[in-house]
This record gives structure tokens, C-alpha cells and sequence, in this order.
């Protein structure tokens, strides 16, 4: 292989297939890059761990034809210390990587194109196109809600459930459920269910950022029997489905409510914000919402203080003390796309819900902390 590459291009190819390295792996070769020459004016740069993998192009000149897979950590700290501009990067039949600039040049051992994990199936799955936009809030909104703990299995994973024309994407873990819905005309026939590792579809997210562009343009979202793949521009990114059957998470969510505010989002955020810089107990933040007449009052006491903040509110049904952890608070209140929210009660004791005003797009469901947690 032989070919010349702009600095600042491959470093942005680099950036989106290292989303896919696993640094911390047993498995050497996914902790390398494969990258190999596509046609006169590409090159292919590739990375798995073996659950999440990454292709994308870089244009080239391109001297002469092969591949070589390459440490990523060390590859990709060279090139972005070389100045902008050319590079060379060449490969001899032992695999060592000849890397040159006008004034640098480097060799660093590479190993055999074939060792690398296959990436690509011959299996066709079903397509459906889904704008960029839609991708990104659906991650953004609720990723967060998904369990981080590797041993809980589906719950690590976010619920992408289309029937009846509505997208469903639904995240929880024990403590929170996070849902969003987008109905479409476009979506009627196009049913599935399948559960995408929040990880991974989280990276997936930050490809989408990296590559830029309108938020309208549409990316292909194509699902197979194990695996789903996204094609945004130059790029493909694979990711293996959790299997198993996912909670029933209608189930848990509260049917009926006694108590409902609506509320200036972002005033209510910045105090709890600020209430939540009180650490509860030198680690965790807890704060009160006290809910009377057309107020909702903020609270937190911890070992270095105490505070107080007042939220005007336009409350139904009768008043209540409640206690939630400030960051799951914080997280739906930051997920909800409106100037104006909805938060419903029953108890001290029962789930709570943020929605929209009107309508359902979305609902955070943030489990209480009892009140004897919180002294303020």
C-alpha cells in the first residue's frame, strides 16, 4: 500500500473509527485499525470490538493497492502530533508502516489485513430512513435512562419499538424510564422491535454530531436478525442487538394522578441545579419539592449548608412534600423539549412524571426518595 493523505483528513476518519477501538480489550486485534486502499482516491478505515463496529473513508491518492491494520492508540497519536498538510503512508510485505511528512519520517509494525474480524454480512435486512435529527434527540433523550451496569442485561439496552406508525424508544433502569414517541404517516407498515446496547448507540450519537450536516438529511436504518447498521455520510457503524424479551415498562407507568403542575421548565432545572450543590451526604444530592398553592419550593440541607428556592407554578389537586434524587431529576427535566412541562404525582411515595403540557411525545417516569432521606 502507498498512498498520500491529508493530516487534518485523516484525523477526522481516525476520530470516528476509534469509537469503535476497545483499548481494554484481551483481544489485541480490536485494538487496531484495518485500513485499506478503496479504488485510486480512498481509503477505508475500520475498528471493532467485536459488539460495535466502524467503517468510514478518508480521500486519498492512492499509489499503490493493500491494507494493513495498525495499533490505534499509537497510530492515531502520531498523526495528530505531524504538522497539517501530506502524509505518506506506505506498507512493505512484513507489514511496517512507513509514515513520512517533509520533515518527519516514522515506521511502526503493522500486521497481516487478514487477521482482522469480519465486519461485513451478506445478510440483507429490513431499511427504513430515518432524518439525522430524529436519531439525535431519540439518543440524547433517552440513553441516559439506560442501566450502565453490564450485568443487568436487557436493561443496558434502549427499546426501539415501531407499531401503528409510531416510533416508541424507551431506556430504564430500575430507578427512571425514559420514553419518546414520534408518530408518522411514513411509519405505518414498517413494524419492529428491537433493543440497541445504550452504549453503543451513544457513540453511534456522537458520529452523528462529528459528521455534521442537516439535521433533516435522512440516514438509512437497516435491521437484521442480531444486528442493526447505520449509513451516515461515508459511514457505517454496526452494532449488535441485545436479545431477550424487555421489560414491560407500560406496566409501571402511572395511570392515574392526583396532583399535576405545570411549570416554566428551565426555572424549575436552574433550581434544582442550584439546590442540588448541596451534597445530601457529602456525595449524593437530594433535593424536597414542597408543592403549595401555585409554588413549588426547592430544598436541600446537607453537612456544608442549606438552601431555598420558590418556583411559581399553576398546580391541580392538593399540596405535597416529595423527595427525588437531583439527577434523575435534573436528567428528565433536561431531556424535556418544551418551555413548559407537565409533572404529575401521586403520593410521596409513588413514581412521578414529566411530560410535555399537551400531548404524549415524551415521559420521564423519576422514582421518589422517601423524605426521612432528605431533612431540609
Amino acid at each position: 500500500m502507498k498512498v498520500i493523505v491529508k493530516q487534518e483528513t485523516m484525523i477526522k476518519a481516525l476520530n470516528i473509527v476509534l469509537k469503535a477501538v476497545s483499548p481494554t480489550s484481551t483481544m489485541e486485534i480490536t485494538r487496531g485499525i484495518l485500513i485499506k486502499t478503496v479504488g485510486d482516491m480512498q481509503l477505508s478505515l475500520s475498528a471493532t470490538d467485536i459488539q460495535l463496529a466502524i467503517t468510514t473513508t478518508a480521500d486519498a491518492i492512492v499509489n499503490e493497492y493493500g491494507g494493513t491494520i495498525v495499533n490505534a492508540r499509537l497510530f492515531t497519536d502520531l498523526i495528530r502530533k505531524l504538522p497539517s498538510g501530506d502524509i505518506l503512508i506506505a506498507t512493505d510485505e512484513k507489514n511496517v508502516i512507513a509514515i513520512k511528512t517533509d520533515k518527519s519520517e516514522y515506521e511502526i509494525q503493522g500486521k497481516e489485513e487478514s487477521e482482522f474480524p469480519r465486519m461485513e454480512s451478506e445478510e440483507e435486512g429490513k431499511k427504513i430512513k430515518l432524518e439525522k435529527g430524529l436519531l439525535k434527540d431519540v439518543i440524547e433523550g433517552v440513553c441516559f435512562s439506560a442501566s450502565s451496569d453490564e450485568s443487568r442485561g436487557i436493561i443496558t439496552g434502549v427499546l426501539f419499538e415501531m407499531k401503528d406508525g409510531t416510533l416508541s424508544t424507551v431506556a430504564l433502569d430500575g430507578y427512571r424510564v425514559a420514553v419518546k414517541r414520534e408518530t408518522r404517516n411514513e411509519f405505518q407498515g414498517e413494524d419492529f422491535k428491537i433493543v440497541i446496547p445504550a452504549k453503543n448507540l451513544r457513540e453511534a450519537g456522537k458520529i452523528l454530531a462529528d459528521i455534521g450536516g442537516d439535521d433533516d438529511e435522512e440516514i438509512v436504518f437497516e435491521i437484521g436478525e442480531n444486528w442493526v447498521r447505520l449509513y451516515p455520510a461515508r459511514t457505517t457503524v454496526r452494532i449488535n442487538l441485545l436479545q431477550g424479551e424487555f421489560i414491560k415498562y407500560r406496566d409501571v407507568m402511572p395511570k392515574d394522578n392526583r396532583i399535576s403542575i405545570r411549570v416554566e421548565k428551565n426555572e424549575l432545572l436552574s433550581a434544582v441545579e442550584r439546590a442540588a450543590m448541596i451534597k445530601s451526604d457529602g456525595k449524593n444530592s437530594f433535593v424536597r419539592l414542597s408543592i403549595t398553592d401555585d409554588f413549588v419550593r426547592v430544598s436541600s440541607r446537607g453537612l456544608e449548608g442549606k438552601g431555598k428556592e420558590t418556583v411559581v407554578c399553576e398546580k391541580t389537586g392538593e399540596d405535597l412534600e416529595i423527595g427525588f434524587d437531583a439527577k434523575f431529576l435534573t436528567d428528565a427535566l433536561k431531556a424535556a423539549e418544551d418551555d413548559v412541562i407537565e409533572m404529575k404525582f401521586n403520593t410521596s411515595v409513588s413514581p412521578s412524571l414529566v411530560r410535555p403540557s399537551e400531548g404524549d411525545r415524551y415521559e420521564y417516569l423519576i422514582l421518589p426518595v422517601r423524605l426521612s432521606t432528605i431533612s431540609a
